[in-house]
């Protein structure tokens, strides 16, 4: 492979590595973020009576009428799953296998590298498979639109993680200040009952 194309190649996969990092650790926090913010719109709304009334009764009427939108997850899906050519994936399946399959090496990094490779491999997600090749020395040549490629996981995870910063979740985990914090809830409260 040319020398330069494995450079930009290796830039691309970093950056890629570093928002996938990032848009998982990002949700992370809001997963364990979500009942504590929840909790705190839960304490003003016990402090006024009508105002929960109006609040929970806007939130029955809203899941009655509730249309399913795709979530972000299924969005991620939709576009990590890029469809590489049938033999070029088989192929370099079979040459990660060879020096990474448990029953052959027993090494745990690369017993790991395996394990991300099937995952690939079974997703159908070349890129990866590009990457463990690349961390094994495995020669690969890359197809010319492997930039493009990359270039669009990079902005799904970009796009993901630009969401979950609109979140009220987010805002609030952000805010420095209790005064900060409780306006935060109170406009996710005003968001919910209008």
């Amino acid at each position: 492979m040319n020398h330069i194309k494995y450079l930009e190649f290796r830039r691309l996969m970093k950056e890629l590595q570093f928002v996938e990092s990032d848009y998982h650790y990002q949700s992370e926090i809001l997963k364990l973020s979500d009942s504590e913010f929840l909790q705190n719109v839960d304490n003003v709304l016990n402090q006024f009576p009508e105002l929960k009334e109006i609040y929970y009764r806007r939130q029955e009427e809203i899941y009655k009428n509730v249309v399913i939108q795709p979530s972000i997850d299924s969005i991620k899906e939709e576009t990590s799953n890029i469809a590489p050519e049938d033999l070029e994936a088989k192929k370099l399946y079979r040459d990660i296998v060879k020096t990474t399959h448990p029953d052959k090496i027993k090494n745990h990094k690369l017993n790991e590298l395996y394990l991300e490779a099937t995952d690939a491999y079974e997703k159908n997600d070349v890129l990866t498979l590009y990457k463990v090749c690349s961390e094994l020395n495995i020669d690969f040549e890359l197809p010319e639109n492997y930039v493009d490629k990359l270039n669009v996981k990079i902005d799904s995870y970009k796009k993901q993680i630009s969401f979950l910063e609109t979140t009220y979740t987010f805002k609030w985990i952000k805010s420095p200040s209790q005064h900060d914090k409780n306006r935060v809830v109170v406009e996710f409260i005003r968001s919910q009952i209008s």
